[in-house]
């Protein structure tokens, strides 16, 4: 999904949310979704910036007073080690691919059951820095950047 656009102004308020995450948890590192509302998107932006650290972009392309239009960019390359290493698979190699892919700009995030501190290091080694968050118990997000 290189880019998407989504008009939430007909969407319940309920439902809002709902959507434009799903559609976010759809695009990977570069694609973007442009977003139409009614006003401000504002706690849009502190919701998805406090669960997605460093994951988003959110740009304004028009700031109303009618309509407001923003295009939400995805910097992130995201790998999700939990069901490999949870039937005994080794991730390793997908995490190394991944980063060898991040751009400028763009960050790897890797979920795992642990805090992957080997992998810290060996990422290190190649020009990145980390930010590791528990999330709940046996569920961890580290951000590597360069």
């Amino acid at each position: 999904m290189p880019s998407a656009t989504i008009d939430v102004r007909p969407i319940e308020p309920k439902d809002k949310h709902v959507k434009i995450f799903e559609l976010l948890g759809k695009l990977a590192a570069g694609d973007k979704l442009t977003l139409v509302n009614d006003h401000d998107p504002i706690p849009l932006k502190y919701q998805i910036e406090a669960e997605y650290p460093d994951q988003y972009t959110f740009n304004y392309v028009e700031s109303g007073p009618v309509d407001w239009i923003v295009d939400i960019t995805c910097r992130a390359h995201i790998i999700d080690a939990r069901p490999a290493i949870a039937a005994g698979g080794e991730p390793f190699g997908d995490i190394m691919a991944a980063a060898g892919n991040v751009k400028d700009g763009e960050v790897l995030v890797v979920y795992a059951p642990f805090e992957p501190v080997p992998l810290e290091g060996v990422l290190g080694e190649h020009g990145f820095t980390h930010r590791a968050d528990e999330l709940a118990p046996n569920n961890w997000r580290t951000i590597f950047s360069k």
